[in-house]
């Protein structure tokens, strides 16, 4: 029998550099231990304990953890994250209320259905969609709505930036729908992360933006793995690793120009240099790694005790435009991780981001296959099965 948590969990703290990080688990859907994506979880757990337990802040789970919701399906959850060597921290997804009930939630993962925490300069708001109990609407109660606007206004007095779990896009919820987009327009939440799609998506509404991981336990996309974001100083970054790939390799900073708002830093006209920072993992030592950009290369020096690498670049003579930027990184078995950002350099107009319309979910930036996100939307909202 798990036994059940009292208290919110400490996540670690951030490292030197100010860069968070967490490992997203999608939607388990956990039935027996004879199904694949029990051991495919059991799987994905000993890769983060391996390689990067040391530098990651915490790990989510988006809801859907049990497909039924009952106690068996919940132990064997815990049995995967009793050996997770992280803080972890779970929502309320609508397969996990099919008893009509919050109470196996409560009992076997978290201590309460909706609650915030702090980790470095951002303050973490998981939210429960699924407030009435019935697995076919998705709503926050009107309890939760006052405290998310109090906790909301206590961030903005302390200065940090605003990230919010939910199992569902906001445009997904009822009555509490437009209340919920105000209050992210008018706190400018960074991000909102979910499960839910069964499908890994990023949309940008020109303020916000919205990530999704595909499911760990009903997949039609693609193999299993997990996702990683990044907040280095209010710029996001997200991958998605497939089980068993090494290195992994992240620019955190600058931004892609696909997922820039307005809380990160940019360059501007008349830039001299520009900083790149590195986030890397690997189940082997990293030896070294170079950046490159405009046809220039420099090396990449690792800052102790992190998991990052950084460089500084000379761009003042480069001429306005958006530049790929490269970077690589080998272990000490010789496998090579890489990444690649789209950043805009001398930009005259950097600073000014232009609000979507259209709801949420309209504003998927489609596909980005380096990044895992295949543009598919196969799952049960959109083209996938019904499951």
């Amino acid at each position: 029998m798990t036994s059940r948590k009292t208290a919110l969990p400490v996540p670690n703290a951030c490292c030197s550099t100010g860069i968070l990080s967490w490992v997203h688990f999608g939607d388990l859907h956990m039935t027996t231990r004879e199904e694949g994506n029990f051991g495919d979880f059991l799987l994905l757990v000993d890769e983060v304990n391996c390689a990067m337990a040391g530098s990651v802040n915490f790990a989510y789970l988006p809801g859907d953890n049990a497909d039924h919701g009952s106690t068996e399906e919940y132990e064997l959850v815990r049995e995967g994250l009793d050996r997770l060597l992280l803080p972890w921290f779970a929502i309320v997804g609508d397969h996990d209320v099919h008893p009509r009930s919050h109470a196996n939630f409560l009992q076997h993962m978290m201590p309460m259905a909706f609650y915030s925490f702090d980790v470095g300069p951002c303050r973490f708001f998981a939210l429960d969609c699924l407030a009435a109990d019935d697995p076919g609407t998705f709503d926050l109660s009107r309890e939760q709505l006052e405290w998310l606007r109090g906790e909301l206004v206590l961030a903005r007095i302390a200065g940090r930036n605003c990230v919010f779990f939910l199992h569902c896009y906001p445009s997904e919820l009822g009555e509490s729908s437009l209340a919920v987009g105000q209050l992210m327009r008018n706190y400018r939440v960074l991000l909102v992360d979910m499960g839910h799609t069964h499908y890994n998506e990023i949309a940008h509404d020109g303020q916000t933006l919205y990530t999704a991981t595909r499911s760990t336990g009903q997949i039609e996309e693609g193999p299993v793995g997990f996702s990683v974001t990044n907040i280095d100083h209010g710029i996001v970054s997200w991958r998605f690793k497939l089980l068993g790939e090494w290195p992994l390799v992240m620019i955190t900073a600058p931004a892609d120009e696909r997922l820039r708002t307005h809380h990160g830093p940019y360059y501007p006209a008349h830039a001299k240099r520009m900083r790149v920072r590195v986030k890397a993992w690997s189940d082997q030592k990293l030896i070294g790694g170079f950046v490159t950009i405009a046809e220039r290369t420099i090396p990449l020096d690792a800052v102790p005790r992190s998991g990052v690498w950084e460089a500084d670049l000379g761009i003042g003579d480069l001429r306005e435009g958006v530049y790929p930027l490269g970077v690589e990184l080998t272990d000490e078995i010789g496998r090579k991780g890489r990444d690649i950002a789209r950043v805009a350099v001398h930009s005259s107009d950097a600073g000014k981001l232009n609000l979507r319309a259209g709801r949420d979910a309209d504003n998927a930036i489609g596909a980005w296959p380096e990044h895992g996100i295949l543009g598919t939307q196969l799952g049960p909202n959109k083209n996938g099965r019904k499951w």
